[in-house]
């Protein structure tokens, strides 16, 4: 996976699959109640297993960022908050509030591209980047996805990159500038879960009734 593939993904590159919306619905729900009702503390919903093809974990737990589609104005809040006060908790509490408004109320605002923040020397980087993909594993709330990703190294420069260093920052106002983030591109044609997306709706209209 190269880099600006992930920066330039802004539109489709092809229909969405509806394997896709259902993932993204669910990650949606999941992450704002985390705001709503867990002052945004990551929930297993959002910090899913990665192995390798092969079945080798890298990391039992990793917690990843929805990346919007379009992360500009997103970057420009978080920069924002970030200078605006020096007070740690102001700028937690501003960052649950942004992220708890109307930020994951539209599925179409993102097209499945997770990132993650390391330290400059993490073995998980290494191994990651060195193998160019990996398989992510959900499982929370009687909901698990299995999603094959190709994985790379975004660059400094890039909005994905500013993106989830800036959402981090408010949430940790001690973060080093000095970090790697790596970008996760799902192939959603050898994604699967379970329940599926038919599964899930039929036991939603069944406890409705």
């Amino acid at each position: 996976m190269e880099t600006e593939t992930i920066e330039s993904d802004s539109k489709p590159k092809h229909e969405r699959l509806p394997i896709q919306d259902h993932f993204l619905g669910w990650q949606c729900r999941v992450r704002e109640y985390a705001m709503r009702n867990n002052e945004g503390r990551p929930t297993p919903g959002m910090c899913p297993r990665v192995s390798l093809e092969s079945g080798t974990e890298v990391i039992s737990a990793l917690t990843l960022l929805l990346l919007p589609a379009q992360p500009r104005e997103s970057i420009q809040q978080f920069h924002f908050w970030a200078q605006k006060t020096h007070d740690p908790q102001e700028r937690y509490k501003k960052a649950v509030q942004l992220l708890s408004s109307a930020f994951y109320q539209h599925i179409e605002d993102f097209n499945g591209v997770l990132t993650g923040l390391f330290s400059k020397q993490s073995a998980t980087v290494k191994t990651l980047v060195r193998e160019g993909c990996c398989v992510l594993e959900f499982d929370f709330q009687q909901q698990s996805f299995r999603i094959p990703c190709s994985v790379g190294e975004l660059l400094k420069e890039g909005q994905a990159y500013e993106f989830t260093y800036w959402h981090n920052f408010l949430f940790n106002p001690y973060l080093s500038p000095e970090v790697t983030v790596l970008g996760f591109e799902p192939d959603w044609s050898a994604a699967s879960a379970d329940p599926t997306l038919f599964q899930a709706e039929n036991f939603a209209k069944k406890s409705t009734q």
